[in-house]
């Protein structure tokens, strides 16, 4: 399946998720504000007011509207940045444009990234598409399909790209490495940098230029790569069905609570799980608690764990949804449910660093209807 046929699957399948609570946002977006620290998650999401230290965002669409005095951490497929932030920024999505400037570094990694302000610090960027429009006064490490230079960048620059274009602005102040893998189609004009200092090399040289000490292992045939991929799914499935027979009312009331409140239960999950991890390291503090920290991360890996066999059994339901079947009531028509999920997650999971992350917001739904699940029966307890 094509890249973007994979990411488009994706995107229908977390809307579909999504589509019960669209006719209640407000209720289907989480806000919190600690220690100086904003914490908002939820499907369109927008923070107008001044935070005085950080700001963490997740959900599909993400606007910074009023600027911030720390850092930013942006999590979603549209993020845009309007006002100046005076810490470091890390975005992680498949688009965004930064239309601000950043007092600290840009770590940023997504399909499609436009830079327009100054940033301060140094710039780390992956994507298939990065547009660099405004200056940066420190160095830049850039890896993408096509990347486009067109402001001035203050410091040495590594470019590892195959298609590399040059703007009336672009200048590189310190040395200039370029990988490419026809290092001879790559030029670079002497407005840009003189030739003494650029280096183009071959793309398969960057491990050895930069002193890697991995060993060599041997890439694995593609008979065992889809073997693995299989392997995967079916694991993945096996759980998931093994949770629907042995407890199917808590898994419907789960799924249920998942599909309802998307954005409440990736909140959820996200401070669930920094609670468990938070507390174990402040209970090493003590001489006593430092046994309780390896639990407490253990417990934590468990619970994404579990909360991704969860979410993949939620994303299946999405798929089941949209092919116009009724709720599965027996185990086989759970198991094929199940293997949809499983399968279409695989898939995004091989999407680089999109995957990964496609994978983590699995896991924090499930996680998160886990938590939002055991909060409503206390409250009924007592």
């Amino acid at each position: 399946m094509h890249i973007s046929k994979m990411i488009s699957a994706g995107l229908v399948a977390l809307m579909a998720l999504a589509a019960p609570a669209a006719a209640q946002d407000d209720q289907d977006e989480g806000r919190a504000l600690f220690g100086g620290d904003r914490y908002i998650a939820g499907s369109n999401i927008a923070v107008e007011e001044d935070t005085t230290r950080d700001l963490f965002m997740a959900g599909e669409t993400v606007a910074l509207d009023a600027p911030v005095a720390g850092s930013a951490h942006l999590m979603g497929r549209r993020l845009s940045v309007s006002e100046p932030i005076g810490g470091n920024l890390y975005a992680m999505g498949y688009a965004l444009d930064l239309d601000a400037s950043v007092s600290g570094s840009v770590t940023a990694t997504g399909a499609e990234l436009r830079l327009s302000d100054e940033i301060t610090g140094n710039l780390r960027a992956s994507g298939w598409e990065i547009r660099l429009e405004g200056p940066v006064a420190g160095s830049a490490l850039l890896a993408g399909g096509q990347i486009t230079l067109n402001a001035a960048i203050a410091g040495d620059v590594v470019i590892a790209t195959d298609d590399l274009r040059f703007g009336d602005g672009a200048a590189v102040g310190g040395t200039l490495t370029i990988y490419a893998e026809d290092p001879d189609s790559v030029s670079v004009p002497d407005s840009i940098a003189p030739a003494g200092r650029v280096e183009i090399l071959q793309a398969d040289s960057y491990d050895s230029a930069h002193g890697s000490t991995w060993p060599e292992v041997e890439r694995p045939s593609l008979a065992s790569r889809i073997g693995s991929f299989l392997f995967g799914v079916l694991i993945v499935t096996g759980l998931a069905v093994a949770l629907a027979a042995l407890m199917p009312d808590r898994l419907a009331e789960l799924r249920a609570r998942s599909v309802d409140h998307p954005g409440q239960s990736l909140w959820s999950g996200f401070l669930g799980l920094s609670t468990l991890v938070g507390a174990g390291f402040v209970a090493s503090l003590t001489i006593v608690g430092i046994i309780l920290l390896p639990a407490a991360i253990l417990l934590a890996v468990l619970a994404m764990l579990v909360g991704y066999v969860l979410g993949v059994y939620v994303l299946g339901g999405a798929i089941w949804n949209a092919l116009g079947r009724a709720a599965p009531v027996d185990l086989a028509s759970k198991a094929l449910m199940a293997l949809f999920g499983a399968v279409l997650a695989a898939l995004i999971g091989l999407i680089p660093f999109l995957g990964w992350l496609f994978a983590l917001a699995l896991g924090l739904v499930g996680v998160g209807a886990m938590v939002r699940s055991w909060k409503l029966r206390r409250q009924v307890t007592y």
